[in-house]
């Protein structure tokens, strides 16, 4: 029973997850429920049959469960709706206190997150959260303080495309419903944070030691001083979860503590001293204790709270001599974290955390049945392999990415870290607690530590650029992981005649089918990627595709042709031939840098080159002209103007990419007799966003546009576009699209006409992508 409702609770809530429109209350499923109890119960009375009594017993209790895992998902959905558009679809200046719950430093701006809020005045409730950047920062801010600062804020709502990372569902994992940023520098501390946490963290970094930042990982959760690069060596080793406190720490702490109880009792025996029978109940309340004094120090994070009620469900268990099989102790484990923190079911993090949880429970219990006991080594072995490899496709699924030498390396590194490092790290800690701050001992233990940590991560990184782009494999695509998953089932099968042989098939199958096989076909494809307040256009046919502009790059490394256009032409198994880029702006360029290095032999247009008018180029049966600027031109034209402007046509429908032009460009286009009349597209990225300096009348005229593409950031502080450029467009009886309400916007362009998809109108999205979405039908 307790098994059966676990599942159905947690299957419910987490189905969530995939929802593309979220109920508007739990009702529904209470009636439903209500309905189902008494038809089960009018067939159990009609039945009168024992043999039917306990199926629909399950089937209520499932019913009941399922239910109630409903009712919590829909309830937490509108409740983040309701926080999430408050005050509606608009920027504001407010004035905020809250408290420090995040922070993160980037090379130009800091990233705070803020929960315990209240904004001008009024109390918000404790579990919503305010993101911020500090842009230019001149104060530094530790977790658990508290501030106030002067921000301009809106609702939490990003960019939503077909590929790469969802930040709209890690907003609503971390239950974000508003972002913005300080204006100015009008920010200040308000409220220490005088925790006995901080003031241990404090102790520890005016020691200055070796491996600051692993050893505040380790011993306080602090992961904000790790860089961008420190992040890319732990995902291509497969070691992140080594400096996330979670079971893996808990188990550590309790196994010494055992450890020292069991000691004790040996020498009492060995004494013949009689122990107190309460000994054992002290001994688990002491593992209690001490385990949720090291969850405290790492700010009770969702792993650490997920690791700590298995260790208290365990507990209650053995001291009340109860009985739970392995797949119910994993189950509840799941439902009462889920319980605790239902948004988590967006996270990545549950589902690693239980699933390697289940994978050491499946792992003990085939030892202990194949009566392999006895020799530990062979089991730590086999643990981490069995581990790393049945991790994979989680992994993969959730992040994308796989390391290859993440087996061997855990295997070296795990026995390290799990029987010196954190053993050392928290003796040290333990110092801290009870020695002075500058005591020799505490200094010694904690800088020993710190160096071998240093001397690991050393190590890690000469491994990880010796094997180099091979060190990870990313996932984009679901074929590779259903290879491995069949692999797993038939490893984990018992086994069978000719195993071997139809799993080395079944492999093969699968591995042939990860890289489309490309088909000819009249159709083309146009894509707008939802890249904010920038442009990132891709035609595609045949298998192949061009890029016209890149999306922007930032200063913390981040850009949108790594995150975003990269994955996309993975999953749809496209092979980029050229990109064009029509001025060298950041929001337009910022790219290239990660275009080069990872396209190194791929041609690249732009207006320094031969990207003027007259230029002419083929490509899969299209036509693409550059219209502008004009070659050797003496008069000096500002960048947005002259931005290399493109067409392109199969001969009857045509798309014109105007990139930043301005009405002094599109006068002097309209000018020129042998380009004017080339102008009619049926399709338009509008010029400069849709800035009041664009889109001239005489223009709009002249190129008669069925759509025009808005590609620019929601609520942006220029305000594109600008309405009565929107109304210009209209006039002419064109249909205007926003990339900013649509999110990724294709154009399907056949014999028969053009027809629009957008992402967050479509089945495809889920409900957290849809947040003040005009609803609109398909054209053709």
């Amino acid at each position: 029973m307790l098994t059966t409702a676990a599942t159905a609770f947690s299957g419910a809530v987490i189905s969530g997850r995939w929802w593309s429109e979220l109920p508007h209350s739990g009702l529904p499923f209470v009636l439903a429920f209500i309905s189902l109890s008494a038809t089960a119960l009018l067939i159990a009375e009609y039945c009168n049959a024992k043999r039917w009594q306990k199926p629909l017993r399950f089937a209520l209790v499932a019913m009941v469960a399922a239910t109630a895992g409903l009712f919590v998902a829909t309830s937490v959905g509108q409740s983040y709706l309701k926080w999430q558009q408050l005050g509606g679809e608009i920027q504001q200046d407010v004035i905020i206190e809250g408290r420090v719950v995040g922070y993160q430093r980037f090379a130009d701006y800091d990233r705070l997150i803020l929960t315990d809020n209240i904004v001008d005045q009024h109390v918000w409730e404790k579990q919503w959260a305010i993101q911020l950047h500090y842009y230019r920062p001149q104060a530094a801010f530790t977790n658990g303080q508290r501030i106030r600062t002067a921000a301009r804020i809106k609702p939490a709502r990003a960019i939503a495309n077909p590929a790469g990372f969802d930040m709209q569902r890690w907003y609503v994992s971390q239950r974000i419903v508003k972002t913005g940023y300080v204006r100015g520098h009008r920010i200040e501390l308000i409220e220490p944070d005088t925790s006995t946490r901080n003031r241990l963290k404090s102790r520890l970094t005016s020691l200055q030691l070796p491996g600051e930042k692993w050893l505040l990982a380790l011993l306080f959760g602090e992961r904000q001083e790790f860089t961008k690069s420190d992040w890319q060596l732990l995902q291509q080793t497969g070691t992140a979860h080594l400096f996330a406190i979670s079971g893996l720490h808990l188990m550590i702490v309790a196994g010494a503590i055992l450890i020292f109880f069991r000691g004790w009792i040996a020498a009492s025996a060995w004494l013949s001293f009689t122990l107190p029978k309460s000994l054992y109940l002290t001994a688990f309340i002491f593992v209690l204790a001490t385990c949720g004094f090291y969850a405290y120090l790492a700010d009770w994070q969702t792993a650490v709270l997920r690791a700590y009620c298995a260790l208290l469900i365990i507990a209650v268990l053995h001291l009340f001599n109860l009985r739970l099989s392995r797949l119910t102790l994993v189950l509840l484990t799941l439902s009462v974290s889920i319980l605790l923190d239902p948004m988590a079911v967006y996270g990545a993090a549950l589902y690693l955390s239980v699933g390697a949880v289940a994978i050491i429970i499946w792992l003990h219990w085939w030892w202990e049945t194949s009566s392999r006991g006895g020799n530990w080594i062979r089991g730590v072995v086999l643990l981490q392999l069995t581990l790393s490899v049945l991790m994979a496709p989680l992994v993969g699924a959730l992040l994308g990415q796989v390391s290859l030498i993440s087996p061997l390396i855990n295997l070296l590194i795990v026995p390290v870290m799990s029987l010196l490092v954190i053993p050392l790290c928290l003796l040290g800690l333990l110092m801290l607690i009870v020695l002075p701050v500058d005591h020799l001992i505490t200094a010694w233990v904690l800088y020993g530590c710190g160096k071998v940590l240093e001397w690991l991560m050393q190590l890690l990184d000469q491994v990880a650029s010796f094997v180099g782009d091979y060190a990870a494999f990313p996932v984009f695509t679901s074929t590779w992981l259903m290879a491995s998953v069949i692999a797993l089932l038939l490893i984990l099968l018992p086994p069978f005649k000719g195993r071997l042989l139809l799993l080395i098939v079944m492999l093969l199958t699968c591995s042939g089918g990860y890289l489309p096989v490309a088909r000819k076909t009249e159709d083309w494809h146009v894509h707008v990627f939802d890249v904010g307040q920038g442009n990132a256009t891709l035609i595609s046919r045949n298998s192949k595709a061009i890029l016209f502009d890149t999306g922007a790059s930032f200063a913390s490394g981040f850009n949108f042709v790594e995150t975003v256009i990269h994955p996309f032409l993975h999953i749809r198994g496209l092979q980029l031939e050229r990109v064009f880029i029509s001025h060298f702006d950041n929001d337009h360029a910022g790219g290239l840098d990660f275009i080069r290095k990872t396209y190194p032999e791929l041609a690249i247009v732009t207006p320094k080159d031969n990207c003027h008018a007259g230029g002419k180029w083929q490509w899969q049966g299209l036509n693409m002209q550059a219209l502008w600027p004009l070659p050797n031109s003496k008069e000096g034209w500002s960048d947005n103007d002259g931005s290399c402007v493109i067409k392109i046509s199969d001969g009857r429908f045509s798309m014109l990419l105007p990139g930043d032009i301005e009405q002094k460009a599109e006068h002097a286009l309209l000018s020129l007799p042998e380009v004017s009349h080339t102008l009619m597209s049926n399709i338009i990225l509008a010029p400069h966003h849709g800035s009041k300096t664009s889109s001239s009348i005489a223009f709009i005229e002249q190129v008669k546009p069925q759509f025009v593409v808005f590609s620019q950031g929601w609520l942006n502080r220029w305000g594109f576009p600008h309405p009565q450029v929107v109304e210009r467009y209209r006039i002419a009886g064109s249909q205007p699209l926003l990339v900013s309400e649509s999110g990724y916007l294709r154009f399907d362009i056949t014999h028969n006409g053009i027809s629009t998809y957008a992402y967050r109108e479509s089945q495809h999205s889920r409900w957290y992508h849809k947040t003040f979405v005009k609803q609109k039908t398909a054209h053709k």
